[in-house]
């Protein structure tokens, strides 16, 4: 096995090449029907030798098994002819239920994490997650997210962010960096310049934004300025097009971007990570493998393919050994990206940390540690504002629990701690009422659920509404509300970004949660956040003078 200080001069340029394509893996992509790894994955690590590998997907499986998952992955890559380690990386914002369905937990977004306001609580509810991953073995964690949402129709990235002032961001980025610094993992800042102000999402479509500059360096910059100075490892590039310093480019194709600025500017002499390349941002204007070096030669150093099937990461890697043999790239500039990579599985030892306990990782996630972090984090990240004065519920306060998400998942929370509850759901699933608790129904739409709502409200003493807008507020969800506060006490749980506040009556209460992004995630909406729910309201409320985000 080579170590991973002296491996350089060691591998052959395919190997060299491996190690700069950061390969996934779920999502139906290299796993078995019963989720393990498949033999095809296995010859991906003989032949195209990966230096990382993504994990996607939200498995229906435990720590324990996903521990044993990544193990088989690095034990594959041991028996390649290098033997160097995996990078093993996975998108757990939220904590490791974003990959693992089952007896994993949940933590609040970066942005609820803001809102508690207590940067020690931020701090370790970033070593928490951190803990969980690497006890399933995945040593790279693609956080802290620092972008700033400054434009509320943003449909990406929303609560992934710590907040929409470049301060608030850096301020809560650091603490999250700190976290999972403090727990000897890899961090991935993302996504350069900031993907906080489009209007577009870059999985569909490639955004531009056309702030200027000045804008750029007092707003956007800041925070990974920050993040850089306290050390971060890695930093992702956005699909996104800077119109002020690239009209042409999106970030992750432009060296004005990645080399002009963020490497001489900014002085980051990290590892730059791309985005997922199967992003229609960038698959929908350039092939497979001509992306793949325009990333190289803009500054990347690891290519991040997404789940695409092998043939793909094939012609992502023969597309980069064509450029090195016809000279369009020097096999130096593909030395510069293997050092950066093969210093951070150095300065990790990932060499001597290839296997994860599989009842470490149970024992880890499920500690009583973890489960207080997290309920006190989701405690206090809830804001309430609006008429207060319809809280708190009494015991035996009869609720209408209503909306478009999360009803069936608050449900026992609510049975527990209050009256008679009667529970409709707006997404698609069934109806529960108090003297028919399992009728089969078809499942209505928020638009034409206004009636049915009506007469269920003349039966109960408040009513609970989650909402959640992705962008906008929808129209139809808006009406619920105004309908529904004209019969009784209301109260608004937001799930996502809480840009619906000034567009609901005056007499309503509202609740922040920051609970959940553009998919639903976590999914579904964690215990713990909906003990601190209800235990929020069944308390005198402590309303503070705005939301936590401007």
């Amino acid at each position: 096995m080579a170590d991973s200080s002296t491996a350089i001069e060691e591998l052959s340029l395919e190997a060299k090449v491996g190690q700069v394509i950061h390969a996934g893996i779920g999502l139906g992509n290299f796993e078995t029907d019963a989720g393990w790894p498949t033999e095809e994955m296995k010859t991906v690590l003989e032949v195209v030798q990966p230096g990382a590998v993504r994990i996607y997907g939200n498995h229906a499986v435990t720590p324990h098994f996903m521990a044993q998952y990544t193990n088989r992955l690095q034990q594959w890559a041991e028996e390649t002819s290098h033997g160097l380690p995996l990078l093993l990386s996975a998108d757990c914002e939220y904590g490791t239920v974003d990959i693992v369905r089952h007896e994993t937990r949940a933590y609040p977004a970066l942005m609820g994490r803001t809102a508690a306001g207590d940067l020690d609580l931020a701090r370790d509810v970033s070593a928490a997650i951190a803990q969980d991953m690497i006890g399933m073995g995945l040593n790279m964690n693609h956080q802290p997210v620092v972008d700033v949402n400054t434009n509320p129709d943003n449909p990406v990235i929303g609560v992934r962010s710590p907040g929409t002032t470049p301060e608030t961001v850096a301020t809560y980025a650091t603490a999250a960096l700190e976290g999972i610094h403090s727990e000897d993992q890899i961090a991935v800042a993302k996504h350069f310049p900031g993907h906080g102000d489009t209007e577009l999402d870059s999985h569909m479509e490639l955004p531009h934004v056309t702030y200027d500059r000045g804008t750029l360096e007092r707003v956007h910059l800041p925070p990974f300025e920050t993040v850089i100075e306290q050390g971060v490892d890695c930093i992702m590039t956005s699909h996104v097009l800077v119109e002020c310093l690239d009209p042409e480019l999106p970030a992750t194709l432009s060296s004005t971007l990645l080399t002009d600025l963020l490497r001489e500017e900014l002085g980051f002499e990290g590892v730059v990570v791309t985005d997922a390349m199967m992003m229609d941002a960038i698959a929908d204007n350039y092939p497979v493998g001509e992306a793949a070096v325009r990333a190289i030669e803009a500054g990347a150093d690891l290519i991040l393919t997404g789940y695409v099937p092998a043939n793909d990461l094939l012609e992502t890697r023969d597309a980069i050994l064509g450029a090195v043999e016809s000279g369009r790239l020097s096999e130096s500039r593909i030395d510069e990206s293997v050092e950066r990579i093969l210093a951070v599985k150095d300065t990790y030892d990932l060499a001597d940390r290839r296997s994860a306990d599989p009842l470490a990782a149970i024992e880890t996630i499920a500690s009583d540690d973890h489960e207080s972090i997290a309920r006190d984090a989701y405690d206090r990240s809830f804001t309430v504002l609006g008429n207060v004065d319809v809280l708190p519920f009494d015991p035996d306060t009869s609720v209408l629990l209503t909306g478009i998400r999360g009803v069936h998942d608050l449900e026992p929370h609510f049975d527990a701690a209050f009256g008679d509850i009667v529970s409709c759901s707006l997404a698609p699933s069934d109806v529960r009422t108090v003297d028919d608790p399992k009728p089969v129904v078809e499942p209505e739409a928020p638009e034409t659920s206004v009636e049915t709502l009506r007469l269920v409200a003349a039966g109960v003493d408040a009513a609970v509404v989650t909402t959640y807008a992705r962008e906008v507020f929808p129209d139809e969800q808006r009406r619920i509300v105004d309908e529904l506060s004209s019969e009784l006490p209301v109260v608004v749980v937001s799930l996502g970004l809480p840009n619906e506040h000034q567009q609901l009556p005056d007499d309503v209460a509202y609740v922040a949660t920051y609970a959940q992004d553009r998919l639903g995630m976590p999914e579904p909406f964690p215990d713990a956040a909906g003990e601190a729910l209800v235990e929020l309201l069944a308390r005198e409320p402590e309303v503070p003078e705005s939301l936590p985000i401007e």
